[in-house]
């Protein structure tokens, strides 16, 4: 008698014969991606990597070989697998520097988003998933902005977008019209697109400091009672400049943070870094320690608070090397 399938059973068989061969990647041939990009109406997900690459590997071997990795990459892109070593001109047509770069790309070649460096498989799966929707409502503000050009929250939010595809020109042009359409920061748009002006500059491959600190002091000059919600953001961005340089200015500025903006993201960044320099200047574990154990506490949901735990545990984990080498 014929075995009988029951449907979760038979979907099951489907999706591990659909995964069953991997990615459908196509091997260093970027025209015939994007040609296949342009007739299907789908991203290109373009992973660049080399022989030489630990990371590269690890992305290999562990996140692109889930089974759902594979299926949401399948389903939803052209795959286009590029060695660096051996196409630089187009590399350097993307800005690849650092490697494993995933770049997601229309077929007219236009960045949408990108993923430097290597994510584990559900880390993977919760960025990528959003990118088809990103680009679509890339698309969508686009259009608002064509037709309404005063309309100062869609030029905001068409910035950060731009900013997430990497396009830091195009993104800066938003901003900077934003800045004109709230000049007094009614709305609050003006403090986001400076905020978002100094991320950029501090998270650019060279830096521009003086751009940021001055985009940063516009922000407390514009909202010194932190009523819309940035200034914190920018007195903490304000210290961290000073971390290299002066770390007992740089503590000293944390803890004004704190004590002027509580209960507030930039007092959860500022307890972070107090309790880095206390293991990193002052090499007092313990303090650090503690500090991070309170972070952790007052701020459980925060990132720098997750951070925090994380931290926790690390500082553990040396003192338990530092013992076993004692011993």
């Amino acid at each position: 008698m014929r075995k009988v399938l029951w449907p979760a059973a038979a979907l099951l068989l489907l999706a591990r014969a659909a995964t069953a061969d991997g990615i459908d990647w196509i091997d260093n041939d970027y025209d015939k991606a994007v040609a296949k990009a342009k007739e299907t109406g789908k991203l290109v997900q373009m992973n660049w990597h080399a022989e030489w690459c630990h990371f590269c590997h690890k992305l290999a071997d562990e996140t692109f070989v889930n089974e759902e990795v594979i299926a949401f990459s399948n389903g939803n892109f052209v795959n286009l697998r590029m060695d660096k070593d051996k196409f630089e001109q187009i590399a350097d047509k993307f800005n690849v520097g650092g490697i494993p770069d995933t770049l997601f790309v229309t077929g007219d070649g236009r960045v949408i988003s990108r993923i430097l460096g290597f994510m584990p498989a559900d880390a993977w799966l919760a960025e990528v998933k959003q990118i088809p929707d990103r680009h679509k409502r890339l698309l969508e503000v686009e259009a608002l902005v064509a037709k309404d050009d005063k309309n100062g929250a869609t030029r905001l939010e068409l910035g950060m977008l731009l900013k997430g595809t990497g396009d830091r020109a195009g993104a800066e042009k938003q901003f900077r019209a934003v800045l004109e359409l709230d000049k007094d920061n009614a709305r609050g748009q003006a403090t986001e697109a400076w905020w978002a002006i100094a991320d950029m500059e501090l998270n650019a491959e060279e830096p521009d400091v003086a751009k940021a600190k001055d985009a940063m002091e516009k922000i407390r000059g514009l909202d010194a009672k932190n009523e819309k919600g940035r200034t914190d953001d920018a007195a903490c961005g304000l210290a961290m400049l000073l971390m290299d340089q002066d770390p007992v200015a740089a503590r000293e500025a944390f803890g004004k943070v704190i004590a002027d903006f509580p209960k507030t993201n930039g007092t959860a960044q500022a307890m972070f870094m107090i309790a880095a320099l206390k293991a990193n200047v002052d090499g007092d574990l313990d303090a650090a320690e503690a500090g991070m154990k309170a972070l952790a506490e007052e701020f459980p949901e925060d990132d720098w608070g997750k951070r925090a735990k994380d931290a926790v545990e690390q500082i553990a984990k040396m003192r338990g090397a530092g013992k076993a080498e004692k011993e």
